[in-house]
């Protein structure tokens, strides 16, 4: 579950850093403001990006994440920090422009709105985002907390992108189920990207690599055991990988994770089976993994680019994406009943 700190513990310093607290009914008058005295910044947005956390402690790091999404994606963006059990209930917001140079002199700005809601319920978090998106742009929200909690139909019908990160659930499977009702209502159109599953994408591409010649290929049914290193923390991620594996093999194999304290995320991967072995290792504080395939006397070396590390770089990796296809969605009955 998430911690809900309550609102007393935030930090001025990161208060201070989401920009100028507004009163919520001039949010939109204050933002015009930011451009009518400045020319030389110009407003810039391709989409509505929503962060949702009921966790304080990672507020700073949320607004600084913000900060470098949009250096890359020119957005809406909305922090959303909300504190249920807070009392008394109270609303508080602040804007910001988050400006990169273009052309040595120009800027191009993100707009950034920020809440802390204490004491609100679903329906505050729900009015709260719809009044302030740039209603003809699609909405992406990155949802940290549960999706147990707060996450309705009325919101996740008016999502585009859901992005989620299950390596952050100490309890995946009800997360899971809820995310698959949801998918299920007739109402639901969002795609989801899990920043789980993308940890993954460089190293799963290394992988079907390693059986890309004939003599390889030849010897897939004979693996059996499939052997996952990771960080601790990353189980998720590991076990999404396992699933990938099995469908594209159509098989189960033996697994085995071994959890490391330090590293990357994914560390080693070993498939292997009589007489071939498909092994892709990634070191720590390596941006390259390596590959190596052995069967019988053949065997062949490579050396690939590593996945990203940073929440920001995975969540740029995926707003580079929307809209593409992803195996993902079809894995999750899969994942689910990894689960049990």
């Amino acid at each position: 579950m998430q911690t809900i700190m309550a609102a007393s513990s935030l930090k001025d310093s990161d208060l201070g850093r989401l920009g100028l607290e507004t009163p919520i009914s001039r949010i939109e008058s204050e933002l015009k403001k930011l451009w009518e005295n400045d020319e030389a910044k110009t407003r810039a947005s391709l989409i509505n990006l929503a962060i949702y956390t009921e966790d304080s402690s990672v507020l700073a790091d949320d607004n600084a994440l913000l900060d470098r999404v949009a250096a890359e994606h020119s957005c809406r963006a909305l922090l959303i920090l909300a504190l249920p059990e807070a009392q008394p209930p109270r609303a508080r917001a602040w804007i910001q422009a988050l400006c990169r140079p273009y052309h040595g002199r120009q800027a191009v700005c993100s707009e950034q709105i920020s809440f802390v809601l204490e004491g609100g319920d679903a329906t505050q978090v729900q009015n709260i985002v719809f009044a302030h998106l740039n209603s003809d742009l699609p909405l992406v929200v990155w949802w940290q907390a549960d999706i147990t909690k707060h996450f309705h139909e009325r919101f996740y019908s008016r999502i585009d992108t859901l992005i989620i990160d299950s390596a952050r659930w100490s309890d995946p499977a009800p997360q899971f189920d809820a995310l698959l009702a949801a998918l299920g209502e007739e109402t639901a159109r969002f795609d989801v990207r899990d920043l789980a599953w993308t940890r993954s994408h460089l190293m799963r591409t290394a992988l079907a690599g390693c059986f890309q010649d004939a003599n390889a290929l030849q010897n897939l049914s004979k693996l059996r055991k499939l052997t996952i290193t990771h960080l601790k923390g990353q189980r998720m991620t590991a076990l999404l990988l396992a699933a990938w594996i099995n469908r594209r093999l159509d098989m189960s194999l033996e697994l085995e994770l071994i959890e490391k304290d330090t590293g990357p995320a994914l560390q080693r991967l070993i498939l292997e089976g009589e007489g071939v072995r498909g092994d892709v290792r990634r070191d720590c504080d390596s941006s390259f993994v390596h590959v190596c395939t052995s069967c019988g006397q053949h065997e062949h070396k490579e050396l690939l680019p590593a996945d990203a590390d940073s929440d920001a770089e995975l969540v740029n990796e995926q707003l580079s994406r929307r809209g593409g296809s992803t195996l993902y969605s079809g894995m999750l009955p899969l994942i689910r009943a990894m689960l049990k």
